[in-house]
């Protein structure tokens, strides 16, 4: 059904309940699986969006520590047979999240259901606005 997933990560438990999903549906349906983190460049020490805020080693850089982390879950995915791509860019993660399931021509993208709840919910929240500008369709997941 779908050929190509995309799932964005930002190292949070519950965006690693998101990946575990997305895995299983490109499992189930053969697709490549592409893993994408977005990182903040504004604060240097942390990778994270959402509010969520992942440290990571001393002296590496936003974009080494989101590399590793796609990495990571890429070999997980990898080792069950699927075919795997990874993308850490800087930049506001839904945008890049859009930018890069048009590139890749993604046909599901696949979020965790992070701040859907309260203030954020009404402020806007990351899954809500990949919804509304997604090129395909989008499972949220519930991930709390």
């Amino acid at each position: 059904m779908y050929k190509s997933v995309l799932v964005a990560t930002d190292g949070s438990a519950t965006a690693s309940e998101a990946v575990r999903v997305a895995t299983e549906l490109a499992a189930i349906f053969g697709a490549t699986l592409h893993i994408a983190s977005v990182y903040n460049t504004a604060d240097p020490s942390t990778l994270g969006w959402s509010g969520v805020t992942i440290s990571y080693p001393e002296g590496a850089d936003p974009e080494s520590a989101a590399k590793a982390h796609t990495n990571e879950m890429a070999a997980n995915a990898q080792a069950k047979g699927i075919s795997v791509r990874t993308h850490a860019v800087p930049g506001a993660i839904v945008e890049e999240i859009i930018a890069i399931a048009e590139k890749h021509h993604i046909e599901l993208i696949v979020v965790g259901n992070r701040g859907m709840r309260g203030l954020k919910r009404v402020l806007g929240s990351v899954p809500n606005a990949v919804a509304h500008k997604a090129p395909c369709a989008v499972l949220i997941v519930n991930t709390t």
